[in-house]
């Protein structure tokens, strides 16, 4: 398998290789089918869905113990997660001002391309704000459902570590 950049970050927690997102995918396969929609760098409504959905299944997985990372996953999911939250605000306002028309003249070619603006800013479902707003909540739910996996993961640790302890005990016995 090609080392796409996370290999190393994502030692003990469940994680597969970076694919296509079916929903629902398997547990070792949510955090890299999340991740690589939100790094395709596409910005259309399936990209959006493939985020938005991602993100939702990731906070499932953990809801449900399901889902774990280890503090060095986490970390790399929460920078992750943080930059595309940080620069949504700019993001969304520049775009916001895609969707007002821009005095381009008055010939009915810089009108159109002017109202084109405005339908690829914010004219239907399908366009960039609706899409950029799905892919936020996605990315939000995602940095949610990190916490929680930081969580698993950490319990899933300490109860190790007590049966170790109890076995240790019983050697020594």
């Amino acid at each position: 398998m090609a080392d796409d950049g996370w290999e190393g970050v994502m030692g003990g927690s469940q994680f597969g290789a970076p694919g296509s997102f079916t929903p629902p995918p398997a547990a070792g396969d949510a955090g890299s089918n999340f991740i690589s929609g939100l790094l395709s760098g596409q910005v259309d409504d399936q990209a959006a869905q493939q985020v938005g959905e991602g993100g939702r299944h990731l906070k499932s997985l953990a809801e449900n113990g399901q889902f774990a990372v280890n503090e060095e996953g986490f970390q790399a999911y929460i920078k992750a997660c943080d930059f595309f939250i940080d620069g949504f605000s700019d993001m969304i306002t520049n775009v916001y001002k895609l969707a007002n028309p821009a005095q381009m003249g008055g010939s009915n070619y810089a009108k159109a391309v002017a109202d084109f603006n405005v339908q690829v800013a914010n004219g239907d479902p399908e366009s960039l704000i609706p899409n950029l707003e799905k892919m936020r909540d996605g990315v939000e739910q995602a940095r949610e459902a990190m916490v929680i996996a930081r969580k698993n993961y950490r319990e899933t640790e300490d109860a190790h570590s007590m049966t170790f302890a109890k076995l240790n005990e019983g050697l020594r016995e």
